[in-house]
């Protein structure tokens, strides 16, 4: 991973955990079309997963909120590691969690954070 895409990663988790989702998608959109290579599902899944929290939170539309969750389990299902200091699997968990809450009604205590190491 080049150095810019790196930056352009960090950037995009700090404007997920700063709830900008919009923005976020935005930045990964960017990766995704940049990148070639077999790490590209990886930016799919977590633009996907922003979007999923653009809908709940800027659109109040569940239904795309479900979509976008499925379409990022989806993408990332098949790692099973660590990506770039993200943890793929724990990012798994929040997804299921989420909609596992969002699929009996419930809001969320508190919306998900990405952690980058």
């Amino acid at each position: 991973m080049s150095a810019y895409t790196r930056s352009r990663l960090i950037t995009a988790v700090n404007k997920f955990n700063e709830q900008d989702y919009f923005e976020c998608h935005e930045i990964l959109e960017d990766i995704w079309f940049d990148v070639h290579d077999s790490t590209k599902d990886i930016y799919q899944g977590l633009l996907h997963y922003a979007t999923a929290l653009y809908h709940l939170t800027g659109k109040n539309n569940i239904k795309g909120t479900f979509m976008q969750l499925e379409k990022a389990a989806d993408k990332l299902s098949v790692f099973t590691e660590n990506f770039q200091g993200i943890d793929i699997p724990k990012v798994l968990r929040q997804i299921k969690s989420l909609h596992k809450r969002l699929t009996k009604g419930e809001a969320p205590k508190r919306l998900p954070r990405l952690k980058i190491t």
